[in-house]
């Protein structure tokens, strides 16, 4: 492939051949201590030989995988193509030839897109078309040292075996003398590393302080790397900035927060101090955190710093080397060269060992602050746990830790959650916020699986840049509106601890990182705090045992007093909601055999916690069943309540539910009479102190319920008994006074004037009366033996009053009274005709006796809505003690406490209290009062016939006396 003739070439007069210049160029090789000469006499050897217009020489870089120019020859002038930097890609023709480390020739080079820049570039170096590639690498190694490439102008032009053979003997020698210059160099600099670590363990030793250490490692290492600009930067957590030396605080030394510009905040770098942001380092910063040395170019393609970084800081070549301490990124030394450099081994490891002694030297700078520091930061850890033996001062001694905590750390807000383990997500207890920030929520979503097994095995869990960070990522949503740029996160428990009683979270609005200093104070006050979270607990639960005993004890002294079943739902349901401080409390009864239940009136603390669907449940509804199946208290969430239920239960904002029978579910027991069904908010969680206490209460209103019931049951029987007998004991007195009136009335026959005819139907008649009282007799006998079976009939009110007055002449003839009706008595009324006798004559029977003798004996009637109004007035004084038992309602006398002796348990209240009972069942009803000129008034409300029966109104007595007040009807007195 030459082209002109060469002057080493034999055609012409006293030339030299190649193999003879190459045996003076190899020589010349052999002496040469200098790459650069190496280089040129290689050069000049090609182009005198070869004479191709385009000659160029390059060196492979390994590392970073790019061709370094050295130089060559071209028909044009162009330096920079053949001495820049030229990055291999996968595919080309030069990566090919250097992998393969065979010559490769190439037709047309302008028309070879697999030649890169050399493509685009042939036309303008002179039209060079064929092109030979030639690799050479020093004996015995594998990688390739560099190529030689020949163009030509010529298309297609090939090398013949005798020039690859010059090629391949000269190629040699330089990869051979290049190899030899390289471990002649290495002993060099190995042996000048030695002395310069020498050199700078005695400054470092002997300089007073921080300043002239710094200054004395940038003057060494500008005497063994030469041209380059050192920089040492110092690591400012707070502002979460890299800032040269001089412009920044001592590297162990908390330094004092500025205002940051608008640039600071976004993190881009100030121009002003020259400081780095975490954001402009990018990953570079996690990798000097690790302990690593970074290299980069701005022509390298496998850089470690970031491209942005070297151009805002015109470097072509840099190199940094972090200062760390016990894993604690202090700061990195930045060394950059202004033209394209390959960093060797022996540099790096200087510039690494100049940042291990100012790592060991920048402690000394503030040790005696530091140890100030730690000492007060113990004196605070051990502060906090001398507050748990004061138990009424732990909720302010974990304020105080949480608020000295979040002030040492400046940070923007600190938090304590609880962690419950029945509770997935951790809630906020406790606080601390710097002045106009925003509240933390009051719950986190739950850890993940991955972030507690980071948290337990670090047990600090740091994040300098949360944006980028991956890990609490749950959290996001809730720390997102805070502006958290960095954050660290502990658990509360031991060492070791599977499960922690709490979590301490720490946030900064910017990026930052946690010195080690920073993560044990965390550490420690966390442990304390973890001390104060489980001696509150063992003290709130104490209390709330004992609110829940108190509780307890008033709700069952309360329900053994109660009388009726409908105060026992209503009292228990209140008392349950009250205890648990629950929204909504219900009762689902129903009778001993009954199929159907009864939803009783719920408690709720607001109406739209009450259920709106029907309020009788059939018995085999499923939610009753599996309460009822359950062996204890049935704690449920809405979605396991079955769908049959829904329809009745189906309160608005509730989610949880628990469901406690009224008795015991042990089969071989009497059955519950009802569910009680508790409704909370979907996050309750029913702890077991609260399922017991509930438990009890349900027990307790059970065995109420029952002996209610019994008692209730035992009474109606008694009451049914004791109007038989009072029924049946005045019928026959009734029948006795008859029977004795019929005897005398036929004794007085004889002495009848006129024939015996007249005196004959005269006994006719009186046996006619005595056959009348015995048929009368027969039904009571027959239909009523032990039961009540009342016969509804008509009957006109003057029969019922002339009857009653007939009954009582005697004793107001005896007493002397003047008896007499008033008003409308033409009334019909209805009822059982035997027993409206017996108890008006009853109450006339009283009014008799309480009369004083010679006075009088009034009954007015008159018809009042449906109903006849007898008013028996008479003038005697009633019984303060027994006219304020007859005011009560008469269907509650039969709850009454039967072991106490009252006014109804005797005569003549006995009987009046009988007869006001009997009538109300008539449909009719019977009162007694006193007129406010002091007369004593018995009202009679009797249902006239024909007329529906409704409850009666309590109306004026017309032309009788007055109505009672307000007031003289009151409620039941205790008895």
């Amino acid at each position: 492939m030459v082209q002109p003739p060469s002057p080493y070439s034999s055609s012409g007069a006293g030339a030299i051949s190649p193999l003879v210049a190459l045996q003076a160029t190899l020589q010349q090789m052999r002496e040469q201590s200098d790459a650069n000469a190496l280089i040129q006499l290689t050069l000049e050897y090609v182009k005198a030989v070869f004479g191709a217009p385009l000659i160029w020489l390059a060196f492979y870089d390994y590392q970073n995988h790019q061709l370094l120019g050295q130089g060559g020859f071209s028909l044009v002038e162009e330096p920079t193509l053949l001495r820049g930097v030229h990055p291999l890609q996968p595919g080309e023709i030069l990566e090919q030839v250097v992998i393969e480390q065979r010559p490769i020739s190439v037709p047309d080079l302008s028309q070879e897109p697999r030649m890169g820049l050399w493509q685009r570039e042939a036309r303008r170096l002179g039209g060079i078309q064929g092109c030979f590639i030639y690799p050479f690498s020093a004996a015995g190694r594998r990688r390739c040292l560099g190529i030689l490439m020949l163009g030509s102008q010529m298309w297609g032009v090939t090398t013949r075996e005798e020039e690859k053979a010059l090629l391949g003997i000269l190629l040699g020698q330089l990869a051979a003398s290049l190899q030899e210059l390289e471990n002649a160099w290495r002993q060099q600099s190995e042996k000048r590393l030695e002395d310069s670590l020498l050199r700078l363990g005695t400054a470092i030793c002997q300089a007073g302080s921080l300043q002239e250490r710094v200054s004395l490692v940038r003057q060494e290492l500008q005497t063994c790397l030469g041209a380059v600009h050192i920089q040492v930067y110092w690591h400012e957590r707070s502002r979460g900035r890299f800032v040269p030396h001089g412009s920044a605080s001592r590297p162990s030394q908390p330094p004092t927060p500025a205002p940051m510009s608008k640039e600071a905040k976004a993190g881009a770098a100030s121009p002003g101090d020259g400081g780095l942001s975490l954001r402009e380092l990018g990953d570079m910063y996690y990798t000097l955190a690790d302990g690593q040395v970074v290299v980069g170019g701005t022509g390298t393609t496998r850089s470690e710093i970031p491209l942005k970084l070297m151009q805002q800081l015109r470097a072509q070549a840099a190199l940094a080397a972090p200062i760390l301490l016990e894993k604690d990124l202090l700061g990195f030394i930045w060394v950059q060269s202004d033209v394209p450099r390959t960093w060797q081994a022996v540099e790096r490891q200087l510039v690494a060992a100049a940042a291990n002694g100012l790592a060991l030297a920048a402690p000394l700078e503030n040790l005696d602050r530091r140890i100030r520091q730690l000492a007060d930061e113990q004196e605070f850890v051990q502060q906090v746990g001398r507050s748990l033996y004061n138990p009424a001062e732990l909720p302010q001694a974990l304020q105080q830790a949480v608020v000295g905590l979040g002030q040492r750390l400046q940070a923007s807000a600190v938090a304590v959650l609880r962690v419950d383990p029945d509770r997935p997500n951790p809630r906020l207890f406790s606080e601390y916020r710097s002045e106009g920030k925003q509240a933390l929520p009051p719950q986190f979503s739950s850890l993940s699986e991955q972030d507690w097994q980071d948290l337990l095995r670090s047990e600090v869990v740091a994040a300098e840049n949360y944006d980028q960070d991956l890990r609490l990522l749950s959290w996001r949503q809730e720390l997102a509106p805070l502006g958290v740029r960095s954050l660290m996160l502990t658990h509360t428990g031991a060492s070791g601890t599977a499960t922690p009683e709490g979590l301490i979270l720490v946030l900064h609005p910017r990026p930052r990182a946690w010195s080690r200093e920073e993560r044990q104070l965390l550490r420690g006050t966390a442990q304390q705090v973890g001390l104060l979270l489980r001696q509150l607990r063992s003290q709130q639960r104490q209390e709330r045992q004992e609110h829940l005993l108190s509780g307890l004890i008033a709700t069952c002294l309360t329900l053994q007093n109660l009388a009726t079943p409908e105060a026992l739902y209503a009292t228990i349901a209140q008392q349950a909601a009250q205890l648990l401080q629950i929204p909504l409390a219900l009762v689902v009864s129903w009778q001993p055999g009954e199929s159907r239940a009864c939803l009783q009136p719920p408690f709720a603390a607001a109406p739209e916690f009450c259920p709106s669907g029907p309020t009788e449940i059939n018995r085999q509804d499923p939610l009753l069943a599996a309460a009822l199946q359950a062996r204890g208290p049935l704690p449920l969430a809405q979605d396991q309540i079955p769908a049959a239920s829904r329809a009745w239960l189906n309160s608005v904002g509730l989610g949880s539910w628990l469901l406690v029978p009224l008795g015991e579910t042990d089969p071989s027991l009497p059955e519950p009479l009802g569910v009680l069904i508790l409704g909370a908010e979907a996050d309750r969680v029913w702890e077991a102190e609260e399922q017991a206490a509930v438990t009890l209460m349900a027990q307790t209103c059970g065995w109420t319920l029952r002996r209610l019931l019994w008692v209730q049951t035992l009474q109606e029987r008694q009451e049914v008994l004791s109007e038989l007998n009072w029924y049946k004991h005045r019928r026959l007195l009734d029948l006795q006074n008859a029977l004795l009136d019929g005897l005398r009335r036929l004794g007085q026959v004889p002495g009848i004037r006129g024939d015996e005819a007249t005196r004959w139907q005269k006994v006719v008649g009186i046996g006619r009366e005595l056959r009348d009282l015995a048929v009368f007799a027969e039904p009571l006998l027959q239909t009523e033996t032990w039961q009540v079976q009342p016969q509804l009939l008509s009957v006109p009110l003057a029969t019922l009053v002339r009857k009653s007055l007939r009954r009582v002449e005697g004793l107001t003839q005896k007493r002397k009274l003047w008896p007499r009706a008033h008003g409308d008595l033409s009334l019909v009324v209805q009822g059982d005709v035997g027993r409206l006798e017996m108890i008006l004559w009853e109450v006339l029977l009283a009014a008799a006796l309480r009369s004083p003798e010679g006075g009088r004996l009034d009954l007015w009637s008159q018809a009042t809505e449906g109903y006849a109004e007898l008013l028996v007035v008479d003038q005697g004084s009633f019984d303060p003690h027994l006219l304020t038992a007859l005011q009560w309602d008469p269907q509650q006398v039969i709850y009454a406490d039967p072991l106490f002796q009252s006014p109804l348990s005797a005569s003549p209240g006995l009987e009046l209290g009988l007869c006001q009972r009997l009538l109300q069942r008539m449909g009719g009803q019977l009162s007694f009062y006193s007129s406010g000129d002091g007369r004593s008034v018995a009202r009679l409300l009797l249902p006239l016939a024909g007329k529906e029966l409704r409850p009666p109104a309590v109306a004026s007595g017309g032309q009788g006396p007055q109505q009672p007040k307000q007031g003289q009807q009151g409620q039941r007195p205790a008895i």
